[in-house]
């Protein structure tokens, strides 16, 4: 990257302009050759003229010294080299008459000085900053057109949404003349089918009541039949006040329980009595094998299995659907041996009854605990929680009562057996 163009040995004239052909064969004697290696210090003088073949073969030792410093002129040069280059070119004085320059270039190319330009700093850094400002700026443009284009899309989505809105209004509003309003009615339709939670005893069905509960009234008079069972006003007076309930009211409702399962939108029930779990926990399967001669147990949804443990009644549940068989306490207790027992009883009734073995695979056993029912706060209304829990379950419903709605669970009870209609 010199201005100087040829590979020979130069004698520059001196200061007073005369030009010495002096060459010397000993290296020793020879002035320290300099390098020109920037083309950009004006102040050195050109060369007079160039030694012949013949000179240039006597040098050869300097000839081997300009080889090496070809070499590393031929080399790329950083930024920081020629700046520096350029410094010292600048910086040195003028050449006296005995200097002798090499100049190296490349074989077969002849520069042209004025065309090689001189590395400035300033300019590359200015130059790499505006290539890199552009790039800056193009990223903005395009993130500030994306910007735009989604504000503008979310513009026309809300504007869009502005006048779809009252024609939605208008034609709920203004129906066709000769439009039957379908959905309307089934709506009111499906309100009224809504069975209100706790209904309100009318003043003849609390007369009715009041009758069945009479003091002065026979009490061996029965007063509802069904379900191969018979009650008496002895019978229904154990729903008054906080009388224990027995067994025939306990299985009188059970039954009246599986009966509305035959409803749609309610799941299948079958119910033990209250004389089933008893007897199987006494004597075993062999005990009860007869007693499912004419019914298919698990061809349906729910198995009710009130559980009377002497002073106690309690209710095992078994979900078919869920797989699961769970205890019901409304005293808190825990009774797994329960669970367990109804478990096998599957198990060995499907051996005998369908002639396969049960797939026992995923069933969950449970006792349900205080904090997951609601529990009785006296010692008289077991019978009567027991009931209740059967009627939500077989509805798929949650259990929501609590002791406050007794007395009035006791009352509807005593019209429900005697109607047998559950409300």
């Amino acid at each position: 990257g010199s201005f100087l163009t040829s590979h020979r040995p130069l004698q520059v004239s001196s200061a007073a302009g005369s030009v010495a052909g002096r060459t010397s064969e000993e290296p020793s004697s020879t002035p320290s050759p300099r390098e020109i290696s920037s083309p950009c210090s004006s102040n050195h003088p050109s060369p007079v003229r160039a030694y012949s073949k013949t000179e240039n073969q006597m040098w050869s030792q300097d000839a081997d010294l300009s080889s090496n410093r070809e070499a590393a002129l031929t080399s790329t040069l950083s930024p920081s080299t020629l700046q520096d280059s350029n410094s010292q070119d600048t910086q040195s004085p003028a050449h006296d008459g005995d200097s002798v320059i090499l100049v190296s270039d490349k074989k077969g190319k002849k520069q042209d000085s004025s065309r090689v330009p001189c590395f400035q700093p300033e300019l590359w850094i200015k130059e790499f900053t505006n290539i890199y400002d552009s790039r800056a700026r193009e990223r903005r443009r395009h993130i500030e057109e994306q910007e735009a284009l989604a504000a503008q899309l979310l513009r026309q989505r809300l504007s869009d949404q502005e006048q779809q809105s009252p024609d939605v209004e208008v034609l709920v509003r203004v129906p066709l003349v000769d439009e039957v309003p379908l959905p309307l009615v089934i709506e009111e339709q499906e309100a009224l089918e809504e069975k209100p939670e706790f209904p309100e005893l009318t003043e003849e069905m609390e007369a009715e009541v009041d009758k069945a509960l009479m003091k002065g009234g026979s009490p061996h008079e029965i007063l509802s039949e069904g379900f191969g069972l018979s009650l008496t006003r002895k019978d229904l007076q154990t729903l008054s006040s906080l009388n224990w309930l027995n067994d025939e009211v306990i299985n009188f409702y059970m039954n009246l329980l599986v009966e509305r399962s035959k409803e749609p939108d309610l799941p299948s029930t079958n119910t033990f009595n209250t004389f089933f779990y008893p007897k199987l926990r006494s004597s075993g399967y062999s005990a009860v094998r007869r007693w499912t001669k004419k019914m298919d147990i698990f061809s349906k949804d729910i198995l009710l299995v009130p559980v009377h443990l002497g002073v106690h009644w309690c209710l095992c549940v078994v979900d078919f659907r869920k797989k699961s068989i769970m205890y019901f306490d409304s005293m808190g207790g825990s009774n797994d041996e329960a669970c367990q027992i109804l478990f096998d009883y599957l198990q060995q009734e499907s051996k005998d009854k369908k002639g396969k073995e049960m797939d026992t695979s995923g069933w969950t056993l449970h006792s349900k605990k205080r904090s997951e029912i609601p529990q009785q706060m006296n010692g008289s209304d077991c019978g009567m929680f027991t009931c209740k829990y059967a009627d939500y379950i077989t509805k798929d419903k949650p259990i929501t009562f609590t002791q406050k709605h007794m007395p009035y669970f006791r009352r509807r009870m005593v019209w429900e057996i005697v109607n047998h209609n559950l409300l």
